[in-house]
């Protein structure tokens, strides 16, 4: 049998300067050399570079799963680092909080606000005032004319209501509007009532008379006053409410001085007219409102 001599790698003898063959200096340079490896600064050079790959490869896969599988409790005491933080953070806002909210304490002495006054009450008043004291003049020189012209007022001294409710209507219209209008309406109203009421002695007669006052008075103020500022909107309101005090006027005349026949009083033909007008003049203003109805829709 033939043996088979073991080959063993021939170390490569160093480099080392050799003359060449004209004499001058020659240098040997390896492979590792030339290639430029990193491996030649290594302390293992003389062992093969395929030994030193591997190790390196086998290195890096052994750290790839170690840097894959690191337990994440590793990234709790960051997280639990910054938790403190965040609660102090949020503890140093609640106290700013509070602090920004809370109210200081009353003082001891506090002065009493001013009371509110509307805008126009006060001219509202100096018109009242300016009103009541006109008035009171007119009334004044009417009782001085009476006291020397020997006028006999028992017979009418309903002029007592009448003269200070024309004197506001004409006060009123001038200058004070409706703060004057309205009163004197109804003072007028009321004076011409009973300047009826004492001539004729029909006194049963409040019965049905008054809604002449109140609704009429006031709507009879309200027209004037749409009248003096040429407002429709005031006009309108003044016509209707003297619209619904005849309306009420005439019901009510109707029942206690036509049906029940409180008063004795002969009232003519006003009082046989009466009921029939009321008629009439209920079915005009249902005519009225459904063809009004009718138009809009």
């Amino acid at each position: 049998m033939s043996k088979r001599k073991r080959s063993i790698p021939k170390e490569t003898p160093p480099a080392t300067p050799s003359e060449g063959s004209e004499g001058s200096p020659t240098v040997h340079v390896s492979s590792d050399m030339l290639a430029g490896s990193p491996d030649i600064w290594a302390p293992g050079k003389d062992k093969p570079v395929e030994s030193s790959d591997v190790a390196s490869e086998v290195t890096s896969e052994d750290a790839a799963p170690a840097a894959e599988t690191q337990p994440e409790s590793e990234e709790s005491p960051s997280m639990s680092a910054v938790e403190p933080a965040t609660a102090e953070d949020q503890q140093s806002e609640a106290v700013a909080t509070e602090t920004a909210v809370s109210v200081p304490p009353p003082p001891t002495y506090q002065p009493r606000p001013p009371a509110y006054v509307a805008p126009g009450s006060t001219a509202r008043r100096a018109g009242s005032t300016v009103a009541f004291g006109v008035v009171l003049v007119v009334l004044g020189l009417f009782a001085l004319l009476i006291q020397f012209t020997g006028f006999d007022a028992g017979e009418s001294w309903p002029l007592f209501v009448v003269i200070p409710g024309l004197t506001l209507l004409i006060v009123g219209y001038i200058s004070l509007g409706t703060g004057a209008l309205i009163p004197g309406a109804i003072l007028t109203v009321i004076g011409l009532i009973l300047a009826y009421q004492s001539s004729t002695g029909d006194w049963p007669s409040w019965a049905f008379a008054w809604p002449l006052v109140a609704p009429g008075g006031v709507g009879l103020g309200l027209f004037l006053q749409g009248v003096r500022n040429r407002d429709s909107h005031l006009l309108r309101q003044g016509r209707v409410l003297m619209f619904v005090a005849a309306i009420i006027f005439m019901i009510g005349f109707v029942i206690f001085a036509t049906i029940f026949r409180i008063s004795d009083m002969d009232y003519g033909w006003f009082g046989k007219a009466a009921l029939p007008v009321l008629l009439i003049v209920v079915g005009l203003v249902l005519l009225a409102r459904s063809i009004q109805r009718r138009r809009s829709a």
